[in-house]
């Protein structure tokens, strides 16, 4: 009766398992967070300067960490790098002091509307953020483009866009120093799916002047950070749940005849 009734604890618990936390998985050669979980990316980037209102900002990055991995930890194969490239950010509006005036802090803002983010791995370590060579080389593995949103604190308090930045000296490419933050929509890639097609990635960062080597003015990091969808609960069929119930009425009757036998 014993053994019995432990294989009817055990089909229970093989049920439930299906909502038990999935541990860090590989995902299209990247080990990423497990469905539930954060997923965190720190990478370093270079981009082009804007002066003002239609420009365009562009930019490239490498992904340095993912989670607690660093280097190509995160790699399912050793050698390998994930990079990435932003495109197509319009600057809807744009603040900033008149240049040659003395800098202060937070003297200028800008809004971005559109924005496209793709992500490469690559099996050769060879990208380039002096040069900007090496970014796009490899294979798509995630593509994202900005989420329009109204910005509810901060100098950009209630304007309309995809990404928010202030800062010092906007106008200065070689004084200018800020950070930005924004959100992105999953729209494809091999690692879309698993993380959600519309999911919402956000992102902030960090830049300023470039060192004069660098092709690009202006350079710095960015985090990002997108929580996997969970899979739906497999909810067992209605055959399935007619069988177990009439195992645990089996196992009823059961109990019941050895009571009278005692």
């Amino acid at each position: 009766m014993k053994k019995l009734i432990g294989a009817a604890a055990l089909a229970v618990l093989a049920l439930a398992a299906g909502t038990a936390q999935a541990a860090p998985t590989p995902v299209a050669g990247v080990i990423v967070g497990g469905p539930g979980e954060t997923t965190f990316k720190f990478s370093n980037l270079t981009e082009q300067f804007i002066g003002g209102v239609g420009d365009n900002l562009f930019g490239f990055g490498r992904v340095s960490q993912i989670n607690g991995l660093f280097g190509d930890d995160f790699c399912v194969t050793s050698g390998c790098e994930l990079t990435y490239t932003f495109t197509d950010y319009t600057v809807s509006e744009f603040v900033a002091p008149t240049p040659g005036a003395p800098p202060t802090p937070n003297d200028s803002r800008a809004v971005f509307t559109g924005g496209q983010v793709n992500f490469f791995l690559d099996d050769t370590a060879d990208s380039n953020l002096e040069t900007t060579t090496g970014f796009s080389d490899g294979t798509l593995w995630l593509s994202a483009s900005g989420f329009t949103t109204t910005a509810d604190v901060g100098p950009n308090a209630g304007a309309t866009g995809t990404l928010f930045s202030t800062g010092t000296a906007f106008s200065d490419a070689e004084q200018i120093i800020g950070s930005g933050e924004g959100l992105l929509d999953i729209t494809g890639g091999p690692a879309g799916a698993y993380f959600g097609l519309d999911n919402l990635i956000t992102f902030s960062s960090e830049f300023q002047t470039s060192i004069p080597e660098w092709l690009l003015p202006v350079s710095g990091t960015a985090s990002l950070q997108v929580i996997a969808e969970v899979p739906p609960t497999e909810v067992p069929e209605p055959a399935t749940l007619a069988l177990l119930g009439m195992g645990l009425l089996g196992l009823g009757i059961a109990s019941r005849r050895n009571r009278h036998a005692i």
